[in-house]
């Protein structure tokens, strides 16, 4: 059905009497966009008396709607949306605006796509999706960071995400970690969670909220015991201590009494560290154990709230043989491979079923610092995770900084979560002739060129031997393969400059300086270990002259790196940040460095270590010399 202007200007938006907070958002952002598209305001009422065509919302008891899936329905002139839940009617408002030529890929007001249209389409149908969960846990959260999250929220909802997973106060693991404290930011974000029906996941490591460090001056022994036989208060509790579980399980039922907005409540330990040692933990399954005591607890409060155990390092992820999750656990694996495992415990037991935990979507942690830009690998990571009878995906979405990689990945994460047969290829060239219409096929090539484009392996360095022990340097960084990934740098220069000529003005600049960014900061990196690599040929022919020259080129790119993540300039095209993230793996690389320079071998090596105070004065020695 096709809905011109003269007739539009006829249409009112009809919200229900029973309507509620969710309807009436959606009717505010249909009235919203309609107007930008179309110049035209349709009035929102709440009875149409007059019997005036209308754009109205239904709750629907419709077998074929799927979680929150919704129809969209012709009825005569009117166009009803339906859904089963709330938030499936602003789901379907998005998906017709999106319909008719809005894309939201990156987020923001500035960065949306509304177009001019004279007439509104109208496809008549039931959209289910994929997959029921769909979120992300996004770091930092915090004061500061409350209007960044806002537009983040507003983003996702855009796209059809329907889960924010965050920490009630999460321990920070070193100095100037991420922040990520919900309690401090609720009575603001927790409205606009609401008015969109997104589902609040506290879960993450927020631990120490519901069990804090304080006890342990009064009780070691709920703590966890080292191989010495030492109890420490910086790793987790002692889960085979009886009096522990109990203190920990009266903590999270308080908790859940006290926040019924709170509709997954998670029992992550501390952060893959630290498991107590002792002869009771020791036995398989001893943290499942203490989260079935805690969730046979909660239940009995609580019977609508899912307990989430969190299938993680080996203390966690090991399914144990002769232990079944209770009713209420939905099980979040971070390790697809025991998947399959868990999901069979929890249908023995009709449990909640099995979800996943990502780290390569939009987790600039995992990833270094350096996340790629993914479209066909995430299609294919939405495809296994529904193959395994998964009920969702959740990525870390680590560090809002970084939002021109994480929001990319995210729009195409929306789009498999919904479909996972969709065409990744199709999807971006739909985005770009949205997005870049003066120059669609050039900014398609584009986007697969930064697809493709060669990175780092940002889990090197290794550990000791030295540089000169690495077989695989010297060809992945010089010679031969260096020349390719060159080649590959200026190839996504030479597509961007085409793009940007033929865009002219029709397009924000900002647009083209994140992707130029994007391109700069992995050629820099490579530069980085071609040094490295000279240096290292340099080092076997023992001329020490060289290889600090080599190594102090490589500097002056650490260094240029380092302020480009830093720099808080750079944080309006959302491309080089995840400064944590960044700071804390420099040490590696340039404590190897300064190894190299002062020519240690096997005899007089230094200890490898994440932190070392030398270090952080060696990058700006470098330079001055």
């Amino acid at each position: 059905m096709r809905i011109n202007k003269e007739s539009l200007r006829k249409y009112k938006i009809l919200l229900p009497a029973c309507a509620c907070n969710t309807g009436s958002f959606a009717a505010e952002e249909l009235a919203k966009y309609i107007k930008k598209m179309t110049g035209i305001t349709l009035p929102v009422v709440k009875e149409n008396p007059d019997s005036f065509p209308v754009f109205t919302f239904e709750k629907s008891f419709d077998k074929e709607i799927r979680f929150d899936g919704y129809k969209i329905t012709c009825k005569g002139e009117n166009i009803v949306f339906s859904a089963t839940m709330p938030r499936g009617i602003l789901h379907s408002v998005y998906a017709f605006l999106e319909a008719n030529g809005c894309c939201w890929a990156w987020m923001g007001e500035k960065n949306e796509v509304v177009p001019q249209k004279d007439f509104l389409d109208v496809t008549e149908g039931i959209t289910n999706p994929a997959l029921e969960f769909r979120g992300e846990c996004i770091f930092s959260i915090c004061k500061e960071n409350t209007e960044e999250i806002r537009v983040i929220l507003d983003f996702l909802a855009k796209n059809r995400f329907n889960m924010l997973m965050t920490s009630t106060r999460r321990t920070i693991k070193r100095p100037g970690g991420w922040i990520v404290n919900w309690v401090d930011v609720e009575e603001e974000l927790l409205p606009e969670l609401q008015k969109r029906d997104m589902i609040l996941n506290i879960s993450e490591h927020s631990g120490r909220w519901f069990f804090p460090k304080s006890l342990f001056e009064e009780h070691p022994e709920w703590f966890a015991m080292n191989k010495d036989g030492e109890r420490f208060s910086t790793g987790q509790i002692c889960y085979g201590n009886d009096e522990a579980v109990e203190y920990l399980k009266n903590a999270y039922v308080a908790y859940a009494k006290e926040h019924p907005e709170v509709k997954i409540l998670g029992t992550w330990p501390e952060d893959g560290y630290g498991f107590c040692q002792c002869e009771k933990c020791k036995g398989g399954g001893v943290v499942l154990k203490a989260v079935n005591k805690i969730a046979k607890a909660l239940y009995e409060v609580r019977p609508d709230l899912l307990v989430e155990y969190l299938s993680y390092t080996k203390e966690t992820s090991d399914v144990p043989p002769d232990i079944l999750p209770e009713k209420n656990i939905i099980t979040l694996v971070a390790n697809t491979g025991v998947a399959k495992e868990w999901k069979r415990k929890s249908d023995l037991v009709g449990a909640k079923g099995v979800y996943r935990l990502h780290y390569h979507i939009t987790d600039n942690t995992a990833e270094r610092a350096n996340l790629p830009l993914r479209t066909e690998l995430t299609r294919i990571d939405c495809k296994e995770t529904l193959d395994l009878g998964l009920r969702g995906i959740v990525p870390f979405y680590i560090g809002t900084d970084t939002w021109f990689r994480s929001n990319f990945n995210t729009y195409f994460l929306g789009k498999f979560c919904w479909d996972p047969t969709l065409d990744s290829n199709r999807i971006l060239k739909e985005m770009c002739e949205k997005y870049f219409p003066a120059a669609t096929e050039e900014m398609f090539a584009l986007f697969n060129a930064l697809v493709e484009l060669p990175r780092v392996n940002q889990f090197i360095p290794p550990p000791w031997k030295l540089w000169q022990y690495w077989p695989t340097l010297e060809k992945d960084y010089d010679g031969e393969e260096y020349e390719k990934i060159t080649a590959a740098m200026q190839n996504a220069y030479s597509l961007l400059e085409k793009a940007r000529t033929k865009c002219g003005e029709s397009v924000d600049e900002r647009h083209f300086i994140s992707a130029e960014k994007f391109i700069e900061f992995q050629e820099n990196m490579f530069e980085s270990w071609h040094c490295r690599a000279l240096a290292v040929k340099a080092f076997r022919k023992n001329d020490a002259q060289t290889v600090r020259k080599h190594i102090a080129d490589a500097a002056r790119l650490e260094e240029k790196m380092k302020n480009a993540v830093q720099g808080q300039d750079e944080k309006k095209y959302g491309v080089c940040g995840a400064w944590i993230d960044y700071e804390f793996f420099i040490y590696w690389r340039v404590q190897l460095d300064k190894q190299l320079v002062e020519m240690r071998t096997e005899e007089n090596k230094l200890p490898f270590v994440d932190m070392n105070p030398e270090v952080e004065l060696f990058l700006p020695a470098m330079l001055n010399n």
